[in-house]
């Protein structure tokens, strides 16, 4: 059996709620299995560069857990894909980040991309850094956002779905986008993506489907993220904090 390390990037452990579970379910391929983890600590949403950056020593923890629980690819729930070049760092196996995967595929279903994620311009933000990092600034038309924040999805995704159909119409229209790209992972199991890609004759991409379906088929093609474009870190010692205590002692302790 195939197992999959769903890696939260929130304190909140999403999985108790039933939609979630059930989308997992959904997207989970005959004989394998999607585990969830979730780290000890962090803030309710990642929104902001300062949201990753506080949760980002949990969320290791919880990359080091999958690998010494003998998981076999690592996703990480979130499409601001925290910290994800350092949890390859210090992983054996895949680590897989859904706005990575996501954007990187759009162009391949067309020439010209724009992002749609949830309200507030520290995620806008965000999620253009993670554009110029991917190095593909120059074939984003833009990124929009909705008027919830994401903590408030769940209350409402009917509007969310609504806002979504605007805010994609007009970065098709004035922007020139032909492939829209989900901005954040709580949006997948809250809306419908189908009756708007009818109305918009343009593809619509999910990062946490995307993100999933990527991660198994590495897994069935033997393929991994090269070790010479992420080593492992050196070890050295370290002024260890008290809720980490442990945490990394095979990776970077000496």
């Amino acid at each position: 059996m195939k197992r999959l390390a769903l890696i939260g990037a929130t304190g909140i452990d999403w999985w108790h709620d039933p939609k979630k579970k059930s989308f997992v379910k959904l997207h989970t391929p005959p004989g394998c299995e999607i585990g969830n983890l979730t780290p000890r600590h962090g803030t309710h949403s990642v929104e902001s560069i300062t949201d990753e950056a506080y949760n980002a020593p949990f969320i290791l923890e919880q990359v080091v857990r999958a690998n010494n629980e003998d998981y076999d690819v690592i996703v990480i729930d979130c499409a601001c894909d925290p910290v994800l070049e350092a949890a390859r760092e210090v992983s054996k196996i895949p680590v897989v980040g859904p706005r990575n995967v996501a954007l990187h595929l759009a162009l391949t279903l067309g020439t010209r991309f724009g992002v749609v994620t949830v309200q507030g311009e520290s995620l806008k933000r965000c999620i253009e850094h993670g554009v110029r990092k991917e190095g593909l600034e120059s074939f984003c038309a833009g990124v929009k956002y909705l008027k919830m924040p994401v903590l408030d999805i769940a209350k409402n995704p009917e509007q969310a779905q609504k806002e979504i159909l605007s805010e994609s119409k007009e970065l098709i229209n004035d922007y020139g986008a032909d492939v829209i790209v989900l901005g954040c992972t709580a949006l997948s199991h809250e809306v419908d993506l189908n009756p708007i890609m009818d109305e918009l004759q343009v593809p619509i991409i999910d990062p946490w489907v995307v993100a999933i379906k990527t991660a198994f088929m590495l897994v069935e093609s033997g393929l991994s993220h090269s070790k010479i474009a992420y080593p492992f870190p050196p070890k050295k010692k370290i002024n260890e904090a008290p809720s980490l205590e442990g945490a990394f002692d095979n990776i970077l302790k000496e």
